[in-house]
Protein backbone atom coordinates (compact mmCIF):
# COMPACT_ATOMS: atom_id res chain seq x y z
CA UNK A 1 0.00 0.00 0.00
CA UNK A 2 1.57 3.42 -1.03
CA UNK A 3 1.59 6.64 0.43
CA UNK A 4 -1.23 7.39 -1.57
CA UNK A 5 -3.85 5.18 -0.75
CA UNK A 6 -3.51 5.15 2.97
CA UNK A 7 -3.69 8.56 2.97
CA UNK A 8 -7.13 7.81 1.30
CA UNK A 9 -7.54 5.02 3.86
CA UNK A 10 -7.45 7.47 6.63
CA UNK A 11 -9.42 9.95 5.30
CA UNK A 12 -12.31 7.99 4.58
CA UNK A 13 -11.64 6.71 8.25
CA UNK A 14 -11.84 10.22 9.42
CA UNK A 15 -15.00 11.02 7.48
CA UNK A 16 -16.71 8.07 8.96
CA UNK A 17 -15.96 8.07 12.29
CA UNK A 18 -16.97 11.96 12.17
CA UNK A 19 -19.90 10.64 10.88
CA UNK A 20 -20.67 8.55 13.29
CA UNK A 21 -19.93 10.34 16.48
CA UNK A 22 -22.59 13.29 15.30
CA UNK A 23 -25.42 10.74 14.34
CA UNK A 24 -24.22 8.19 17.19
CA UNK A 25 -24.53 11.05 19.80
CA UNK A 26 -27.36 12.84 18.10
CA UNK A 27 -29.08 9.48 18.96
CA UNK A 28 -27.61 9.68 22.54
CA UNK A 29 -28.70 13.03 23.03
CA UNK A 30 -32.67 11.88 22.19
CA UNK A 31 -32.88 9.09 23.52
CA UNK A 32 -30.99 8.69 26.25
CA UNK A 33 -29.68 11.71 28.14
CA UNK A 34 -32.73 14.06 27.04
CA UNK A 35 -35.29 11.22 28.56
CA UNK A 36 -33.31 10.72 31.86
CA UNK A 37 -33.08 14.80 32.35
CA UNK A 38 -36.32 15.23 31.80
CA UNK A 39 -37.00 16.11 35.89
CA UNK A 40 -36.99 20.38 35.74
CA UNK A 41 -34.72 20.98 38.34
CA UNK A 42 -31.99 23.57 38.61
CA UNK A 43 -29.20 20.64 38.74
CA UNK A 44 -30.47 18.86 35.43
CA UNK A 45 -31.01 22.27 33.29
CA UNK A 46 -26.74 22.94 34.37
CA UNK A 47 -25.94 19.94 33.68
CA UNK A 48 -27.89 19.60 30.20
CA UNK A 49 -26.58 23.24 29.86
CA UNK A 50 -22.95 22.35 30.06
CA UNK A 51 -23.20 19.18 28.38
CA UNK A 52 -25.00 20.89 25.26
CA UNK A 53 -21.97 23.28 24.85
CA UNK A 54 -19.70 19.99 25.07
CA UNK A 55 -21.83 18.67 22.81
CA UNK A 56 -21.66 21.63 20.26
CA UNK A 57 -17.88 21.84 20.79
CA UNK A 58 -17.82 17.99 19.44
CA UNK A 59 -20.42 18.64 16.39
CA UNK A 60 -18.25 21.66 15.16
CA UNK A 61 -15.13 19.48 15.02
CA UNK A 62 -17.30 17.19 13.24
CA UNK A 63 -18.53 19.65 10.54
CA UNK A 64 -15.02 20.80 9.67
CA UNK A 65 -13.70 17.38 9.81
CA UNK A 66 -16.47 16.19 7.78
CA UNK A 67 -16.38 18.84 5.01
CA UNK A 68 -12.45 18.77 4.68
CA UNK A 69 -12.34 14.80 4.30
CA UNK A 70 -15.58 15.72 2.30
CA UNK A 71 -14.20 17.34 -0.50
CA UNK A 72 -10.97 15.03 -0.78
CA UNK A 73 -13.62 11.97 -1.08
CA UNK A 74 -15.38 13.85 -4.26
CA UNK A 75 -12.48 14.64 -6.08
CA UNK A 76 -10.65 11.40 -5.76
CA UNK A 77 -13.69 9.64 -6.38
CA UNK A 78 -14.82 11.88 -9.62
CA UNK A 79 -11.22 12.89 -11.21
CA UNK A 80 -10.58 9.44 -12.70
CA UNK A 81 -13.78 9.85 -14.42
CA UNK A 82 -14.99 6.11 -14.31
CA UNK A 83 -18.28 7.12 -12.77
CA UNK A 84 -21.11 7.19 -13.98
CA UNK A 85 -24.37 9.90 -13.83
CA UNK A 86 -26.07 7.83 -11.02
CA UNK A 87 -22.97 7.95 -8.88
CA UNK A 88 -22.78 11.81 -9.69
CA UNK A 89 -26.66 12.26 -8.39
CA UNK A 90 -26.40 10.63 -5.37
CA UNK A 91 -23.63 12.33 -4.58
CA UNK A 92 -25.41 15.22 -5.26
CA UNK A 93 -28.79 14.22 -3.17
CA UNK A 94 -26.12 13.61 -0.70
CA UNK A 95 -24.28 16.76 -0.65
CA UNK A 96 -27.88 18.66 -0.47
CA UNK A 97 -28.57 16.63 2.38
CA UNK A 98 -25.59 17.59 4.39
CA UNK A 99 -26.12 21.38 3.25
CA UNK A 100 -29.63 20.78 4.98
CA UNK A 101 -28.38 19.43 8.28
CA UNK A 102 -25.72 22.18 8.14
CA UNK A 103 -28.48 25.02 8.24
CA UNK A 104 -30.68 22.85 10.26
CA UNK A 105 -28.00 23.33 13.42
CA UNK A 106 -26.90 26.99 11.95
CA UNK A 107 -30.42 28.19 12.55
CA UNK A 108 -31.51 26.51 15.52
CA UNK A 109 -28.34 27.92 17.65
CA UNK A 110 -29.29 31.13 15.83
CA UNK A 111 -32.54 31.03 17.67
CA UNK A 112 -31.55 29.50 20.66
CA UNK A 113 -29.18 32.82 20.89
CA UNK A 114 -31.86 35.16 19.93
CA UNK A 115 -34.85 35.11 22.20
CA UNK A 116 -36.50 32.04 22.68
CA UNK A 117 -39.16 30.89 19.94
CA UNK A 118 -41.93 28.65 20.82
CA UNK A 119 -43.26 26.35 17.88
CA UNK A 120 -46.90 27.80 17.01
CA UNK A 121 -49.50 24.58 17.53
CA UNK A 122 -52.09 27.02 15.22
CA UNK A 123 -54.72 24.77 13.96
CA UNK A 124 -52.81 21.34 14.25
CA UNK A 125 -54.17 18.79 16.42
CA UNK A 126 -51.74 17.46 19.33
CA UNK A 127 -51.18 14.65 17.62
CA UNK A 128 -50.20 16.94 14.10
CA UNK A 129 -48.03 19.38 16.52
CA UNK A 130 -46.23 16.92 18.43
CA UNK A 131 -45.61 14.81 14.55
CA UNK A 132 -44.19 18.49 13.49
CA UNK A 133 -42.19 19.07 16.49
CA UNK A 134 -40.73 15.36 16.02
CA UNK A 135 -39.70 16.20 12.72
CA UNK A 136 -38.18 19.48 13.05
CA UNK A 137 -34.54 20.86 14.43
CA UNK A 138 -32.14 18.14 15.58
CA UNK A 139 -34.88 15.21 15.36
CA UNK A 140 -34.89 15.88 11.74
CA UNK A 141 -30.90 16.63 11.87
CA UNK A 142 -30.66 12.84 13.17
CA UNK A 143 -33.60 11.50 10.71
CA UNK A 144 -31.03 13.45 7.67
CA UNK A 145 -27.80 12.12 9.35
CA UNK A 146 -29.56 8.49 9.05
CA UNK A 147 -30.22 8.91 5.53
CA UNK A 148 -27.07 10.08 4.81
CA UNK A 149 -25.94 6.95 5.88
CA UNK A 150 -27.56 4.81 3.73
CA UNK A 151 -26.76 7.05 0.47
CA UNK A 152 -23.34 6.71 1.36
CA UNK A 153 -23.69 3.40 1.71
CA UNK A 154 -25.32 3.02 -2.01
CA UNK A 155 -22.58 5.27 -3.00
CA UNK A 156 -20.11 2.77 -2.16
CA UNK A 157 -22.07 -0.11 -4.29
CA UNK A 158 -22.65 2.49 -7.08
CA UNK A 159 -18.64 2.89 -7.26
CA UNK A 160 -17.71 -0.72 -6.90
CA UNK A 161 -20.37 -1.56 -9.38
CA UNK A 162 -18.96 1.15 -11.76
CA UNK A 163 -15.40 -0.05 -11.45
CA UNK A 164 -16.14 -3.23 -11.25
Amino acid sequence: MGFLELFHLLVRWAHFVSAAAWVGGSLFWLFVLKPATENNNLKNRTFMRETAAEFRSMVDTCIFVLLATGVVMTFNRITPGVIGVPYVAILGVKIALVAVMFYLIRARRHRLNSASVSTPVGKYSLFGSRILRMLSGYNLVIVLGLLVFLLSTLLQYVYNYSVG
